[in-house]
């Protein structure tokens, strides 16, 4: 009993080794019988004249990189071939159930299909991957490939484009007399998302071409795949940054044109923006098709700037004027600048009051006087300090002055043989001792009298008090025109604020237009 218990079992073990080696026969029948007269140039149809229909597919992989410049986009692709071969079929069951095998694609025959606008060194850039053959004869052969195709590039709305490359596959030999090729399915299952590109949708279609030199057709398969740019990184880098440079050109209307630094503000602004467009240069490609929406909007913003420098050196031009150098501003001129747009503006200027339709009013003072006065009162001031003499003692003896001239005048009109330099001489000596310090301070009240009443002074050197005047009218003349040149000078400074202020509102106006209706003409802004 023993014995045939060991005498079954040595032939199970003998049964399987048999059977192992012979499926392992099987397959390499199985391959003697596929590869035995078999030429994998010679088409794999019955009927010479008919052609080997052709199923071709793709499996996206991934968006590796679209290259603006060059114009190239770059993909990880898996292809989908499947045809019928008639040369490579067998019964499952003459080769222990065997269905299907892994051949090498170069011992078969194969579709010469290639990428039609492919611009990669090799051309051909499919991986010789093994083909799976079933025992229909259908052939499967999904070869991956790094794939670089050529891409027309509308930067027309960059960075908030959309573009749209295609792949076009084809048989480069074959026409459509011997191969039919036809499109298959479209996979994004395995697609990996890129980070500067979104994709929309990946579609295939079929074309039939007829060219010169051949009469009949060829047939290809494009896909075409539909991306849009991510703005993010754009957004944050260039044009984010440029609004905020740009939004400093405000600034320069507000600086003082006294600090310096108005017209090297621009200019720094205007260089900054120059960096940022050849960057954007930099990465657009060389075309003359359509303008970038980005460079379109740099050039705005390079001319507002460009604008403001104009009109900051016309700003300084107007608040460094004098009448010392340049003549008075023209009625219209004064009209426009100092009225009509100070009303428009609501600007407010220290010392005069706008009213309605731009009148000009100058505000009341209680310590204003009229230029008689003012004249006056500055010869009196005058005189006393070339006298030297206190001003408070004079105006202590105003009152008793002018009762000794009225009683000088009335002894002349009633004594004609009294002289007038006697009767100033009694006047000063009035209610004073002579030689005493009030008595030569009348006289010299008695003289500053006599050259503000226009009345001869009593015993004064005629010759002294003539020159005294003459100087009094050189400084009083000299203080005039000091005047009005410091007002000439207030009214160009005060003409250059308006022109700030009117370039503030204009080249705000500007560029909020401008930023709104180019940004929000692009498809869209964020994606």
């Amino acid at each position: 009993m023993k014995h045939a218990l060991v005498r079954l079992v040595g032939l199970l073990t003998a049964a399987l080794i048999a059977h192992v080696t012979y499926a392992g026969d099987y397959e390499r029948l199985l391959y003697d019988k596929l590869t035995s007269g078999y030429n994998p140039l010679a088409r794999p149809i019955k009927n010479d004249s008919e052609p080997v229909i052709v199923h071709l597919g793709v499996d996206f992989q991934q968006l590796l990189d679209i290259e603006e410049k060059s114009q190239v986009m770059v993909s990880n692709v898996w292809l989908k071939m499947r045809w019928v071969d008639i040369y490579l079929t067998w019964d499952p069951n003459e080769f222990g159930g065997i269905k299907e095998v892994r051949m090498p694609i170069k011992y078969i025959w194969r579709p010469d299909v290639l990428l039609y606008n492919s611009v990669d060194q090799q051309f051909d850039s499919l991986w010789p991957i093994n083909a799976v053959v079933y025992s229909t004869g259908d052939v499967t052969w999904i070869p991956p490939a790094i794939i670089k195709s050529s891409c027309r590039i509308d930067i027309r709305w960059f960075p908030f484009d959309e573009q749209q490359c295609e792949m076009k596959f084809g048989s480069w030999t074959y026409s459509g007399q011997f191969i039919d090729l036809l499109n298959d399915t479209v996979s994004l299952d395995t697609y990996k998302p890129n980070g500067e590109w979104h994709l929309l949708g990946l579609n295939t279609k079929r074309n039939i071409y007829y060219y010169e030199c051949c009469p009949d057709p060829y047939y290809d398969v494009t896909f075409t795949i539909w991306v849009r740019r991510r703005t993010l990184y754009y957004g944050l880098n260039l044009v984010i940054p440029c609004i905020l440079i740009s939004s400093l050109t405000l600034l320069e209307f507000t600086l003082p044109p006294d600090s310096g630094e108005k017209l090297t503000l621009g200019i720094t602004i205007f260089m900054s923006l120059c960096v940022f467009l050849l960057m954007v240069a930099e990465a657009m490609p060389q075309t003359s098709d359509t303008i970038p929406l980005i460079a379109t909007y740099f050039s705005c913003i390079m001319i507002d700037v460009s604008a403001s420098v104009v009109f900051t050196v016309l700003v300084l031009n107007y608040h460094h004027r004098s009448t010392e150098t340049y003549s008075p501003m023209s009625p219209m001129m004064r009209s426009i600048l100092l009225e009509w747009l100070p009303w428009i503006l609501m600007m407010k200027r220290p010392g005069y009051k706008l009213k309605k339709w731009a009148s000009k009013l100058k505000t009341r003072r209680t310590n204003s006087f009229t230029d008689m006065e003012l004249k006056e009162r500055c010869s009196k001031s005058l005189l006393a300090n070339v006298l030297d003499i206190d001003e408070e003692s004079l105006s202590r003896f105003d009152a008793s002055l002018e009762s000794t001239l009225r009683n000088n005048q009335h002894q002349q009109t009633n004594n004609s043989t009294v002289s007038t330099p006697d009767a100033v001489t009694t006047a000063t000596s009035i209610g004073s001792v002579p030689n005493s310090p009030r008595s030569a301070m009348k006289s010299a009240v008695v003289q500053r009298a006599a050259v503000v009443y226009q009345m001869p002074p009593a015993r004064a050197n005629s010759e002294q008090l003539n020159q005294i005047i003459r100087e009094l009218r050189l400084i009083t003349d000299r203080m005039r025109r000091e005047d009005g040149n410091a007002e000439g000078r207030a009214d160009w400074k005060f003409a250059a604020m308006v022109i700030d202020r009117i370039c503030l509102i204009a080249f705000t106006s500007f560029l909020l237009v401008s930023t709104c209706a180019i940004l929000f003409s692009a498809p869209q802004l964020i994606a």
